[in-house]
């Protein structure tokens, strides 16, 4: 099971990038888990064990956790394969991560 740690503001480019990416997977069973910037909420024990340099969002599979939004989002390709949001030839997704 996917639970999705992530901050719902807006202006979160970091979780709104693996939101993004988890509709256009069609990845859907997943357990969100709404963390408060001005709570301080990255930066409670509980999430500071999952993440010790609170930054979000971070994505925990399986009991193993994943860290960094463009981490998190290739990760979330490789998963499921269909549709698959990284090109095949090798030298695209160079560019890709240019």
């Amino acid at each position: 099971m996917l639970k999705l740690y992530y901050l719902e503001e807006a202006d979160s480019i970091c979780s709104n990038r693996v939101l993004m990416t988890l509709a256009e997977k069609g990845i859907d069973d997943w357990i969100p888990q709404k963390l408060v910037l001005l709570n301080r909420d990255q930066f409670k024990p509980e999430y500071l064990k999952l993440n010790p340099k609170a930054q979000v969002p971070t994505l925990v599979h399986d009991g193993k956790v994943i860290r960094e939004s463009s981490i998190i989002c290739d990760y979330l390709d490789d998963l499921t394969l269909d549709p698959a949001l990284k090109p095949k030839d090798p030298v695209a997704r160079a560019h890709l991560r240019e």
